[in-house]
């Protein structure tokens, strides 16, 4: 489940950038919130194989010894989402608006906490 959900979220990343770069000439010096919501969608499949690996066979119940890697991961995830999300706002507001690259990264930086509890979960689970 690990190494499904590294792939995952590195080919999320690989092909979200690919469009947040692409987004970003398209749309000028002024970019959007696209970037930041891509940056989002790249690590989300990713983030979701770790979290769902860590209910394990019987759906509604984090596996025995996971429960706080459940809790941490989504608490770290709901946070990220917010916290970035304001930060990619006042960016965006700025008399010198961010490259899409920017945005794109704090998008990616609102869930990559809470994908490493998930994967860190995991493992622990798995040794």
């Amino acid at each position: 489940m690990i190494l499904v959900s590294a792939l995952v979220g590195v080919a999320g990343l690989l092909g979200s950038g690919a469009l947040a770069t692409r987004l970003g000439r398209r749309e000028g010096r002024r970019p959007g919130a696209g970037a930041w919501v891509l940056g989002l969608l790249g690590l989300f499949p990713g983030w979701l194989v770790a979290f769902w690996g860590l209910l394990g066979p019987t759906a509604g119940r984090p596996r025995p010894g996971s429960e706080a890697a459940w809790i941490l991961s989504s608490a770290a995830g709901l946070l990220g989402v917010i916290l970035t999300d304001s930060a990619a706002s006042r960016l965006r507001e700025a008399s010198e608006a961010p490259r899409g690259v920017t945005q794109w990264l704090l998008g990616v930086t609102a869930l990559a906490p809470a994908w490493l509890i998930a994967l860190i979960g995991l493992a622990w689970g798995h040794r």
